[in-house]
């Protein structure tokens, strides 16, 4: 193994390669924020099908996605990486708004559904996750559970700084009422671990629910414990149900490889690796119809619909807003 050089980066960031040594390979660099168990696989399957070697830097789950947006800014005169998987997408759309990203157009990516792809083709969103909310049936039946995100002040929360968790409370700040009154009467104040911390806090019976993500829960089910997840609207109307938060991949502006960062691309846009996702741990929702229809457990009716460019825009204010009303 030939990990990358860890340079300027914190010493809390994962440093991983997955390369031969030899120097002659076809390779790619990647950063990613997906979990590493994930991650692995899907780098051992695009190796195996092209032949182009992934070198690559992963993150911690309580900074998740925030220490490598900020190290792709740093080194965007001189970039290491090729390519950008995101496991979330407000901090995708800040490195396209920062010239950082670099469009990628291929018969696949020009084919995809615009919700999920950038008006400019510098990133494709692909397997998102479900933000719900996880609870013990043993403690409470799902009959008894709010219908509303609004209504769960006895749940915590991870960092909102951080994540998916930022992402979430970004677009749950473009309801300016009821985002205010949910956390400044919010019953604890934000975890620090990340979202698996906040799940395990209802495991442990620390706390009644945890706004997480689906993938955080599915882990624990499989672990043997007793949880549960739900999935509340955030509003009435239609495209008002649960938000989706899904992965993003994007190629690196003046990166070295760009022609692997692009079969890179492809490949995590594919059927396969939709397909692998949905069968992972993390039982990703595949959004290609013909994988989905593969996977009717994973179908999330009716979910959020958002404009994530509207809340980048905002998202900074946002989340001091929010930091502010928890310290109420």
């Amino acid at each position: 193994m030939t990990p990358i050089l860890a340079g300027s980066l914190l010493a809390t960031t994962l440093l991983i390669g997955c390369a031969h040594s030899d120097g002659s390979e076809k390779r790619v660099t990647v950063y990613v924020s997906a979990d590493e168990h994930i991650a692995r696989e899907i780098f051992t399957a695009f190796t195996k099908q092209t032949g182009i070697y992934v070198d690559w830097v992963g993150d911690t789950e309580s900074s998740k996605n925030t220490m490598l947006v900020q190290r792709l800014i740093r080194e965007r005169n001189r970039p290491i990486a090729d390519v950008f998987w995101s496991s979330e997408i407000l901090g995708t759309i800040q490195l396209a708004n920062d010239g950082v990203l670099t469009p990628c157009e291929t018969q696949l990516t020009a084919q995809w559904p615009e919700q999920y792809r950038d008006k400019k083709m510098r990133w494709f969103g692909f397997s998102p996750r479900a933000r719900v909310i996880a609870y013990d049936p043993h403690r409470i039946s799902q009959e008894s559970l709010p219908q509303y995100w609004w209504e769960y002040t006895q749940a915590v929360i991870a960092d909102p700084r951080f994540g998916t968790t930022r992402t979430h409370v970004a677009v749950m700040a473009e309801f300016p009422e009821e985002c205010e009154r949910l956390f400044a009467s919010m019953e604890q104040r934000p975890m620090l671990g990340g979202n698996a911390a906040t799940v395990q806090a209802v495991v442990d019976g620390r706390a009644l629910f945890a706004m997480t993500d689906s993938d955080d829960v599915h882990g624990a089910i499989a672990r043997g414990h007793s949880i549960e997840m739900y999935m509340p609207r955030h509003h009435d109307g239609k495209g008002g149900g649960t938000l989706l938060i899904p992965n993003t991949v994007s190629i690196v502006k003046g990166c070295d490889h760009p022609e692997f960062a692009a079969t890179f691309v492809d490949f995590l846009l594919s059927d396969e690796v939709a397909s692998m996702l949905a069968n992972s741990p993390s039982h990703n929702i595949p959004i290609q119809l013909s994988v989905a229809s593969q996977f009717p457990n994973l179908v999330v009716e009716d979910p959020l619909k958002v404009d994530f460019y509207s809340v980048a825009e905002q998202d900074d204010a946002q989340i001091t807003q929010v930091m502010d009303a928890f310290s109420q």
